[in-house]
């Protein structure tokens, strides 16, 4: 298959972004609480996410994954990635919702 998306396969580029993001939100939580003897707060949502990535990724299609790229890496307005897609605004507001409960899902899964 060849790669559609100039920055590279979907699932990888976001992947990826959110591992980064996940890893430094929960060693910027874990640095606080140890300085400040804080409540974990969202630290263990945001750990277990970031273990369950897979699972998130496994069950979301390839094109909604690109649609949350263009959305949340390249920070693009849902007007400008109507523009680039083709897809309405309803369109991408329920591909990336739908996304989102997923992880929502995965999160509070006991």
């Amino acid at each position: 298959m060849a790669i559609r998306y100039y920055w590279g396969k979907p699932k990888d580029v976001i992947r990826w972004y959110l591992r980064g993001t996940l890893y430094l939100s929960a060693q910027s939580r874990q640095s606080y609480i140890k300085k400040t003897g804080a409540d974990s707060g969202n630290l263990p949502r945001l750990l277990k996410l970031l273990n369950n990535l897979d699972e998130l990724f496994d069950s979301v299609d390839t094109d909604s994954i690109a649609l949350l790229c263009l959305r949340y890496v390249e920070l693009l307005s849902i007007a400008e990635t109507t523009k680039r897609t083709g897809l309405s605004a309803y369109q991408i507001t329920a591909k990336t919702g739908n996304v989102m409960k997923k992880a929502k899902e995965i999160i509070s899964k006991a």
